[in-house]
């Protein structure tokens, strides 16, 4: 992971802990989950492709894709299908940490899981129109 110093220093200043991670000798796949007891954060590689998820440290709780909670922040519904880079995450994460801690606190979860399964499915039809046509 790239500059895993610098994020890992700031998820460290945010009361997050690593708790799981698993590198691979081949194609340089990884994962690492943090948590600070009310999200989990994950950023992992497959096949050359970085991406960071979050969900609620709530049990069984699905993972979100962090580009779903920044089209929920900015309200952003029409690039829901954009590729975004590990870089562009972290530095989403750093910058809006506050307002996500906020959006996956109990008492605002429910409400946030909702939004982010809209999106969920708002991304698909616009990457498959034709296939989520009734």
């Amino acid at each position: 992971m790239k500059n895993i110093e610098k994020t890992y220093s700031f998820l460290k200043s945010n009361g997050f802990k690593l708790i799981e991670k698993d590198t691979s000798t081949f194609f340089g796949h990884y994962y690492y989950i943090f948590t600070n007891g009310n999200i989990q954060l994950r950023f992992s590689s497959s096949k050359s492709f970085e991406t960071v998820d979050i969900q609620s440290s709530l049990p069984n709780e699905n993972w979100y894709d962090l580009a779903l909670v920044k089209a929920l922040l900015y309200d952003d519904e029409e690039n829901l299908n954009k590729v975004t880079s590990l870089e562009e995450h972290t530095d989403f994460l750093e910058k809006e940490f506050t307002n996500i801690a906020e959006l996956f606190k109990n008492k605002n979860y429910p409400v946030t899981k909702k939004r982010l399964e809209y999106l969920g499915n708002e991304r698909a039809e616009q990457m498959f129109p034709r296939m989520m046509m009734k």
